[in-house]
């Protein structure tokens, strides 16, 4: 069995360059000029590209699925505040913190955060996530 600790934290960084924001546009048929278009962005109440909030979030998919707890969780919610925009070619940094663990349900709760390069905090929010079955809470006396 792997051992689930509460207050757990996992870090994954990204710097979002224009091709991942053409990209996505191209996908999600979301191509809000805010996003891809610099004249139109220079114009907007934030002067720049800005990337896009859903991106931000997926960070958390990354870590979840690839990091910790990694191959087998499953992404069951997750709730997104947005504070502040996140740059073309800022360094984001995702860091997820275990909060809570059901043992015997193998769910846990994660505060979800982005930091901007400079440390601001960008977005916050909640995932609720179910752990592979391998995965049990550690104890203290352990």
């Amino acid at each position: 069995m792997k051992k689930v600790k509460l207050n757990t934290v996992v870090e994954f960084k990204k710097t979002y360059t224009s091709e991942d924001l053409i990209d996505f546009a191209r996908i999600s048929e979301d191509n809000n000029p805010i996003h891809i278009d610099e004249e139109y962005a220079a114009k907007s109440i934030f002067e720049k590209r800005v990337v896009h909030g859903v991106l931000l979030a997926g960070m958390f998919s990354k870590i979840f699925g690839t990091i910790y707890p990694g191959n087998g969780t499953i992404y069951l919610s997750q709730s997104s505040k947005f504070l502040k925009p996140a740059y073309l070619n800022d360094l984001i940094t995702a860091k997820v913190t275990l909060t809570s663990f059901d043992n015997e349900k193998k769910r846990g709760i994660f505060l979800t955060e982005c930091f901007n390069e400079s440390g601001a905090l960008v977005l916050t929010g909640e995932a609720k996530i179910l752990f592979p079955k391998t995965f049990e809470l550690s104890t203290d006396e352990e």
